[in-house]
């Protein structure tokens, strides 16, 4: 009987071994885990200030590891730049400085084994939580030798994969530290799927987007304040999506910062004043892959419908002289640093408004185009692009003043270093008097009777000028000059009498069986006036033609 009883024992002390090592163990992982807990944002922190020369410092109100879980948590984290220390660098430092702080970010899967025994960083998924970020810009002056930051993420010597990253609730800010100009973006997030960084983004294959295999961004509310402060723009819902390559923004609207009244008064300079809103804009074929490691922007079309543009625009506001044809849209569209390529824009059902005011008469008048659709096809800056094809095509009908019916055809040459471009069109018939919601308060002029049957114009420009071809036919046209200097519209009864006589033609083409005036000429474009100023003063000063009055 003796012998069960020592086997007892034996397997009685044996369990108390295997508890003992147990209790070693955890008591060896607790501290483990409390010396990492420990060290861990030191490290952190001796690491980013070593990597970026004294740049950046990083602090920590809060972490936690947990390595059962493989978990790390930070509260109230904040990367801070250093620059007075970027100043005193070799080569100036850096031309733009970083800020970051987030609310809170959580490591889960954290392989601790593989950093320790393969110097690889491996984790299941990262949640950074209301994560501001700051970006200062210090010069204009662009960085030669310099790499950006998708080369310094290659460039990083550890291997580093993250199977899922979101960032929610994002605000990014822009400064400019020259002109203490701000530009700031809230309520982004984002999502991201196995990111590869460092050893592993240089074994990428080529399916991937650059060093992540998919993403989303996307948000709602989300808000973007313009540099000058002039304009809110803000979007009920934004969506790019690299799963089915598409772009979705409702409700996208423009909001000035100022009344069209509070406008004319608070700026220094003469400004067109924007209020805009999209209630649906999509677009498809975005080739995201492309843009990301090509820095190339691509898609097959972009749907734009049923969209509200008003701008305004005040006569009496001092010019400011600056070259404006500099900035034709062409040439605007040349100078921009990311190439991009549209196939196909459609606009549907839109309405465009303009309103001038005039000091001379003190009221403002109203151009509007109501119903408008288009189709713009090749639009593209892309120099291989505008090898096989300079021309970007666009083809528009609307309802003029919300009745006449106009077609536009207007073509742009990509390649061109003067801007050129071509519109020709067609404008349907209407009563003389019809237009005297634009004329009484623009041009001071008023039709009394008469009948525009048509209108036709084909306009060949550059920024420097226009070779204009119109013909306007119209039948029985009296016309009145108004004055203004009582505060009132009031017909000048001589001079539209002395007009009438002897300056416009009643007809044309005119009754004795001529054939109609058809005007031939070149318009010299100001070249501190806009682009859209050129096609509607190229068109005004053929039409003038057309009504007999002198050729210019």
């Amino acid at each position: 009987m003796p012998e069960p009883i020592k086997g007892k024992r034996r397997g009685t002390k044996g369990w108390l071994w295997v508890g003992f090592a147990l209790l070693v163990f955890l008591i060896s992982a607790l501290i483990a885990e409390q010396i990492i807990e420990d060290k861990l944002p030191k490290r952190l922190q001796s690491a980013i200030s070593k990597e970026s020369e004294g740049l950046y410092q990083i602090h920590f109100g809060y972490t936690k590891v947990n390595l059962w879980r493989g978990q790390f948590i930070a509260k109230n984290i904040h990367l801070i730049p250093d620059t007075a220390r970027n100043g005193r660098l070799k080569k100036g430092g850096q031309t733009t400085l970083f800020e970051l702080k987030a609310k809170y970010i959580n490591v889960a899967g954290f392989k601790l084994l593989k950093l320790l025994w393969h110097k690889e960083i491996n984790a299941s998924d990262v949640i950074v939580s209301q994560p501001i970020i700051i970006q200062y810009k210090i010069s204009s002056k662009t960085e030669k030798n310099g790499k950006n930051i998708r080369q310094q993420l290659r460039a990083i010597k550890n291997k580093i994969v993250i199977k899922k990253i979101t960032l929610s609730g994002i605000q990014y800010r822009t400064i400019d530290m020259q002109s203490k100009k701000e530009t700031w973006l809230k309520n982004i997030n984002f999502h991201a799927s196995n990111i590869k960084l460092g050893q592993w983004a240089k074994q990428q294959d080529s399916t991937r987007l650059g060093l992540v295999e998919s993403f989303r961004f996307y948000g709602k509310k989300v808000i973007y304040l313009s540099n000058d402060e002039l304009y809110k723009l803000q979007l009920a819902r934004l969506d790019i999506s690299t799963e089915k390559n598409t772009l979705g923004i409702d409700s996208f609207s423009v909001v000035p910062k100022y009344t069209e009244k509070q406008w004319s008064k608070t700026l220094k300079y003469k400004r067109d004043r924007y209020d805009m809103f999209f209630p649906k804009i999509e677009a498809s074929g975005l080739d995201l892959k492309r843009w990301l490691d090509e820095g190339c922007l691509k898609m097959d079309s972009l749907v734009v419908n049923q969209a509200i543009i008003r701008v305004y625009a005040d006569k009496g506001m001092r010019e400011k002289k600056t070259t404006a044809s500099n900035n034709f849209p062409s040439l605007a569209f040349q100078r921009l640093k990311v190439p991009i390529t549209i196939n196909n824009i459609y606009i549907k059902n839109t309405d465009v408004y303009y309103k001038e005011l005039n000091p001379k008469s003190g009221r403002a008048g109203l151009v509007f185009f109501n119903n408008l659709n288009a189709h713009l096809q090749h639009v593209s800056n892309d120099s291989l692009q505008l090898k096989q094809n300079p021309w970007i095509k666009g083809s528009f009908s609307t309802f003029f003043l919300g009745k006449p019916k106009l077609t536009l055809n207007i073509d742009f040459n990509m390649l061109d270093t003067l801007g050129a471009f071509h519109y020709k069109g067609v404008l349907d018939g209407a009563p003389a008097s019809f237009y005297n919601q634009l004329l009484e308060p623009i041009t001071l002029a008023r039709a009394e009777k008469g009948y525009v049957n048509s209108v036709r114009f084909n306009i060949t420009a550059n920024r420097y000028g226009a070779n204009v071809e119109t013909e306007m036919l119209y039948n029985d046209l009296k016309v009145a000059v108004l004055d203004a200097s009582s505060g009132k519209l009031e017909k000048k009864g001589f001079l539209s009498l002395f007009i009438n006589w002897l300056a416009i033609e009643a007809n044309n083409p005119s009754k004795d069986g001529k054939p109609p005036r058809i005007a031939r000429h070149y318009y010299k474009h100001p070249q501190e006036k806009t682009f859209f100023n050129l096609m509607w003063k190229a068109l005004y000063s053929g039409l003038k033609v057309n009504l007999g009055l002198p050729e210019i």
